[in-house]
């Protein structure tokens, strides 16, 4: 549109110097806007179509994509009932994801799999997905349980470092630190996400990590 604007500004500028008629800009700016309108519209239905098309075989970002990208459109009966179906798809296939990431959580848990419990936990099938407060409790404390001093350092600082970038690190309460200048080292490292660790060590707790700042852009005037 600012591109019509100018153009349309420039052609009546040198009408005007030419002494000829200039031209009504609020028809030609309401005709282009339509056909934007239109070709936006069209576009988002061939993506649409596409995304159908392609079933389970369509990435789950690319479908989020395309759902999401509806709200920048204005929408037709035909293309609601596209976006209605890409909806459903996009759902089930998230619930399928939450089903099976729960299994192998709750697998992890049962076997004692420290590490993939820790994985799984810090790599949620997508976004919205929240460890239950049952299974968070017992991931905590099956990791409590395993950072002991008498655990192999090499274990001992892996699993501390798995734990410090999940949800629950800082939950988790560690029985000990093994007798090792690097396990030391990754716990004094880690001690601000792992408070415990700082009470074993004879630190100061340290304060919670300020939450993330999300700069902000100013908002720009959005063409007509």
């Amino acid at each position: 549109m600012p591109a019509v604007r100018a153009a349309v500004e420039l052609q009546n500028k040198n009408a005007s110097a030419q002494g000829r008629p200039t031209i009504d800009a609020t028809t030609i700016e309401r005709i282009a806007e339509d056909l934007l309108n239109r070709t936006s519209l069209s576009l988002w239905k061939d993506r649409a179509a596409g995304a159908i098309g392609a079933g389970r075989e369509l990435r789950l970002r690319d479908l989020r994509a395309v759902v999401t990208s509806a709200k920048t459109v204005s929408l037709d009966d035909e293309a609601r009932t596209q976006l209605k179906e890409l909806q459903v798809s996009l759902t089930a296939r998230i619930d399928h994801l939450r089903t099976q990431w729960n299994e192998k959580l709750e697998a992890a848990i049962v076997s004692k799999n420290v590490k993939e419990a820790l994985a799984l936990v810090a790599r949620p099938p997508d976004m919205s997905t929240r460890v239950s407060a049952d299974a968070a409790g017992r991931v905590v404390a099956l990791v409590s349980e395993t950072l002991n001093a008498d655990q192999d350092p090499k274990l001992w600082n892996e699993i501390v470092e798995l734990t410090a970038d999940t949800s629950i690190r800082r939950n988790v309460k560690p029985l000990g630190i093994p007798t090792d200048e690097s396990s030391r080292a990754v716990a004094v490292h880690n001690a601000g996400a792992i408070p415990e660790l700082a009470k074993l060590l004879g630190m100061k707790v340290p304060p919670p990590p300020p939450p993330t700042r999300i700069v902000r852009r100013p908002a720009t005037r959005r063409a007509s």
